[in-house]
This record gives C-alpha cells, structure tokens and sequence, in this order.
C-alpha cells in the first residue's frame, strides 16, 4: 500500500480529497424531500450531489434544480428502474471524485458537514476503503452480522441511529473497525471500485451488494470503519411500496419477487465468500482466528482472496 494516497496538486502538494454523494429516487417525492432537505443542508458545499431517477412519474429534476440547489449536481435520469445494483453501477462509472457515497431516499444524517467528518478519516487512514454509519465486526457466511455483545440476546451491530440499541450496541467513541455495513449509508474510496471494477453485476436488483462491497474492500487489503454519524433509515420507503413489488413482480414474472431474490442473492453471497467466513476484525483491525462458540473464525484469509473467479 501506498504510504499517501491523495492525488498531488502543482508544486508536489497534496489536494484535499473529494466526495459524491449518490442518492437514487424512484418516486415517493412527497415523503423524500425532508431526507433530501437534510442532506442538502447538512452536506458541504465542496461535495457534488448525485441523483439518479430511476424512472419517476414526481418532478425531482425540478426540485433538486429550483428548490435544493446544490452547487455541485449530476441529475441522471433513467427513463425505467433499472434496480439498485444496477444503479449503484452507474454511480461508480458516473463519479469523478475520490470517495463514492452511496445511500437510500430514506435516510437522515443529522451532523452539519459530516461529508468533512468522513474526508478526514480518508485524509488520516491511506488504507481506509470503506466507511459505513451501520454495521459490525464479524460477517457470516450467509451474510449474518455478528458481533461480541455484553450480554446474550443483543442484535449485532454498532450504529449511532436514533433507535441504534433496537438493532445493536451506540457507538459512542467516533468509529469502531467493520467488516461489513448496511446499505442505507456507506462510502468508499474510489481506488478500491475501480480495482473491483465497481459493483458485482451477479447479484440481481436488491440485496447482498452491501455486504459484497464492503468484503471487497477487506480482500483488496483495505480497512473498513463504522462511524458514529448521528442518523435514522426510515427504511423500505420505495422497495416496501406497491409501485416498486408490483415493478419486480413483472419484472421476474413471478410474485413475492423482492423475497426471492433476496434468498438467490444470499445464496450467490455464500458460494462467492463462503469460504474466507465467518471473519471477525479485532479492535486493532486484526483477524479473529480460530473457534469462538459455534464460529469457526478464518483470521486472515479474505486478504488477497479473488471473489471474481469464475464460479462453479
């Protein structure tokens, strides 16, 4: 690894690092806009918004034009829902800057300028690769989260989300080592999207592609960190409406659609990391090895691992 990975400016000094935050839409504008709203106000000027519409029938371009105004934006429409792996895709090959913020039209940060917050951890860590506002230290081989816990019967995960005891543990100190982290906020720096050539395209739609990202990062040697961002996910604000099941209904012929490629995700998952996992990062980003209860801990085997080979 590079002992400095920013990009140097005239005269050999090293420019600050950039961010795009991509937020895609699919309808629902009436209950988007306050997440929108929070994220236009709370986010710093330097960051470059990215909106991808995913087909909406709601003025979006106009009101991310005439009434947010970001300084800085990328509108991408696409005339149908192409699914969020897909989209994630599309906002890897569309960004321009350094870190790649990805998160869901449901989701509200509640810290002035936490963009800054995030560069500063990319600016300090050269072999930071992914930050993520939910998440845990462990990852079963079916994408289980796990996590050590003070007492038996606590949900896995460290967060700092309104209600972060209903899912996990509060994140007090400003970020805690991860190996994988939830969809609904995560970013990553660029050097590692483009060695990993993005987003895996074999998984369908929806589901699994958060833990998959965030193992990549792992496997190209990088570093993975929760951070203590104070936030909320209303959650399923457009996957759980009726327009979007009704969407992936037709779209795989067939009914419970959403449900079924969440189980052929989780199965792809398994077959694709199943055998560097269960991994579990130490508090110094180190690998657990060996027998923890009913884990059977790898250590470090995810280091160097090739998740693109050709599948049997």
């Amino acid at each position: 690894m590079e002992k400095c990975l920013w990009p140097k400016g005239k005269g050999g000094r090293m420019k600050p690092l950039t961010l795009t935050l991509c937020i895609p839409v699919m309808n629902q504008l009436h209950d988007c806009r306050s997440a929108l709203g929070l994220f236009r106000y709370n986010t710093s000027e330097d960051t470059e918004f990215c909106i991808i519409d995913n087909g909406s029938t709601d003025p979006y371009e106009d009101f991310i034009v005439n009434t947010l105004k970001p300084k800085k934006l990328n509108f991408i429409r696409n005339e149908s829902n192409i699914g969020m792996i897909k989209t994630m895709q599309q906002a890897y090959e569309n960004c321009t800057t350094d870190i790649l913020a990805v998160t869901h039209n449901d989701v509200f940060l509640y810290e002035k300028d936490w963009d800054k917050r995030i560069l500063k951890y990319f600016e300090e860590m050269p072999d930071l690769g992914g930050i993520g506002t939910f998440g845990s230290q462990g990852v079963g081989p079916r994408g289980e989260r796990i996590q050590d816990v003070p007492r038996a019967g606590m949900m896995a995960g460290w967060s700092n989300m309104l209600e972060a005891e209903v899912h996990g543990m509060r994140l007090y100190q400003d970020w805690v080592p991860a190996s994988i982290f939830d969809g609904f906020f995560m970013a990553f720096r660029m050097d590692v999207l483009k060695k990993s050539g993005g987003i895996d395209q074999r998984y369908q739609y929806h589901h699994f592609y958060d833990r998959s990202l965030s193992l990549q990062s792992l496997a190209l040697g990088y570093k993975n960190i929760v951070v203590n961002i104070p936030c909320h996910h209303w959650s399923g604000m457009t996957a759980n409406r009726a327009e979007y099941q009704t969407w992936i209904n037709k779209e795989l012929s067939k009914e419970a659609a959403d449900s079924s490629t969440h189980d052929q995700n989780m199965a792809l998952f398994e077959k694709i990391w199943g055998d560097v996992l269960p991994l579990y990062v130490e508090n110094d980003f180190s690998f657990r090895k060996g027998q923890q209860g009913t884990w059977d801990f790898k250590g470090d085997s995810i280091v160097g691992f090739d998740w693109r080979r050709p599948l049997k």
